[in-house]
């Protein structure tokens, strides 16, 4: 999990990539800082960041970012506005503080590591086998001594091993079995959700009832509040849904996009539209721009559309972002509902939520309901009556010991005891006085334990990443928030 700024030093020290990053410096505006050792850039607690290291970081960022932009080179304003010097000088002082933090917890590499990590690297080989001469020639070709280069590999080295530690597995292998145990060890169940709120609109309401409860002053502030909750119910704005095709400007858009209004019409509009439009999401909806009120769209646009009638085809219209034909479908008319014309459907549904005894009444009907069509085993019912009563159906799913859910449901230990205990065909309940969950069970779910374990394997890699991630951040953090940092940008 190396960061951009810790990769092999040994990436530097071909001759033929720095001839390359150079030259590329020598056909930009942007003017190289001379590699003089010399100097520091920063130091952090007393280590350098000598401008020869910065340098080098900085040359292969901007040719990163010149091969990104298609071999064309960075200008010195591009540079700036991009804040690359920034984040390159960021980059290095991280790595210093990682450098000093393995030197304070005892990370040492030794001579003989240093050593053996040169030896296997490719660009000193002849033949497979190390050239000591050649090893020299590249060095001092790059302008780095032996001791120079040992010393980077030996940093290097160094951040290898606080990587290791980020790196090291937060759940171990013996654990990652267990886990997929109790994954593996699952059911196969329906299951419904039924609560006493989504039983509400059930409840019978009586004119009086309701009368009654808007006539008391004491109610006012509850409908109020009440009515600003369901307020884009009762109000809407005027919306359009249309489609457009986008040619861009240039000398030749007004003409192609008349050329294409002479051909075009509803029927053939969302075909050409995909042909032709140079709206990037034009080409695979065919121009489709969905429902939209005032304020999505820009001012020439929209004042055009919301003035034509539903399946009319406009004149070009000219845009900041060129010339469009806008087809509009169909629109809808503004809604206004103020609270003295929707008080009462709101009364009815505050006095459905306070019926508790009837409300009790009903969830135990309904639940005995369902029990019956469950040991029946006719779940289609169950599917058709959760539509109508508000609950939630969960259709043939499996819950294994591990994550212990149904749905939303997360099973207590003693709930999921009883669950794994119960044989094919149990209906069970769980839940409290306001939701019940009645769950039936089918069987042993059909799983391929190589997919699972391929799957847990890849979730528990990916804690382990993210964990190790946050770990480094809040490392760095901290060491930044204590280490006496100095930078120089005069030399940046």
């Amino acid at each position: 999990m190396k960061n951009a700024f810790a990769s092999k030093m040994s990436y530097f020290i071909l001759t033929f990539v720095f001839l390359i990053i150079i030259a590329s410096f020598l056909f930009s505006g942007f003017t190289s800082i001379s590699l003089d050792g010399g100097k520091n850039v920063a130091t952090v607690d007393g280590t350098p960041v000598t401008i020869k290291e910065y340098q080098v970081a900085l040359n292969r960022q901007v040719e990163f970012f010149n091969q990104m932009m298609g071999g064309k080179s960075m200008s010195q304003k591009q540079l700036e506005e991009m804040g690359i010097k920034q984040s390159v000088m960021n980059g290095l002082i991280q790595q210093k503080l990682i450098a000093n933090a393995a030197d304070s917890m005892g990370l040492v590499v030794s001579l003989e590591e240093i050593k053996a990590e040169i030896k296997n690297l490719p660009y000193f080989k002849r033949n497979e086998q190390f050239d000591v001469n050649l090893y020299r020639n590249v060095l001092q070709s790059n302008g780095y001594s032996p001791t120079q280069f040992e010393e980077l590999i030996g940093n290097d080295l160094k951040q290898k091993k606080v990587d290791d530690l980020f790196n090291t597995a937060v759940i171990s292998e013996n654990e990652v079995k267990d886990i997929l145990n109790f994954k593996n060890n699952g059911i196969n169940v329906h299951a419904i959700k039924v609560s006493r709120q989504s039983l509400a609109p059930l409840v019978s309401v009586s004119e009086d009832e309701i009368k009654a409860y808007v006539s008391k002053p004491e109610n006012k502030a509850a409908l109020e509040s009440a009515y600003t909750e369901n307020y884009a119910k009762y109000n809407s704005s005027e919306e359009v849904k249309a489609r457009h095709i986008l040619i861009k400007e240039d000398p030749k858009a007004l003409d192609r996009i008349k050329a294409i209004k002479s051909k075009v019409n509803t029927k053939n509009f969302e075909s050409i539209a995909g042909k032709e439009s140079e709206d990037p999401t034009g080409k695979s909806n065919g121009g489709d721009l969905g429902w939209f009120a005032r304020g999505r769209m820009v001012p020439e646009f929209e004042d055009v559309a919301f003035k034509m009638t539903p399946g009319s085809i406009s004149d070009p219209i000219k845009t900041q972002f060129g010339y469009h034909l806008i087809y509009v479908e169909d629109k809808k008319s503004a809604k206004t509902k103020p609270l003295e014309a929707v008080q009462a459907e709101l009364a009815q549904v505050a006095i459905q939520k306070t019926k508790a005894q009837d409300l009790d009444k009903l969830l135990e009907s309904e639940n005995n309901k369902i029990e019956a069509l469950f040991k029946n085993n006719r779940i289609d019912e169950v599917e058709a009556l959760q539509k109508k009563i508000g609950a939630q159906f969960f259709k043939s799913t499996d819950v294994n010991q591990y994550d212990q859910t149904i749905g939303q449901l997360n099973l207590s230990p003693k709930e999921s005891e009883e669950l794994f205990k119960a044989n094919a065909g149990d209906v069970l309940s769980f839940g409290n006085a306001g939701t019940i969950y009645l769950v039936k069970v089918n069987s042993k779910p059909v799983s391929e334990n190589k997919k699972i374990e391929d799957k847990l394997s890849a979730e528990i890699t990916a804690q382990n990443q993210a964990f190790s991630r946050k770990v480094r951040e809040e490392l760095i953090k901290t060491l930044n928030n204590k280490a006496k940092i100095v930078t120089n940008p005069a030399l940046m």
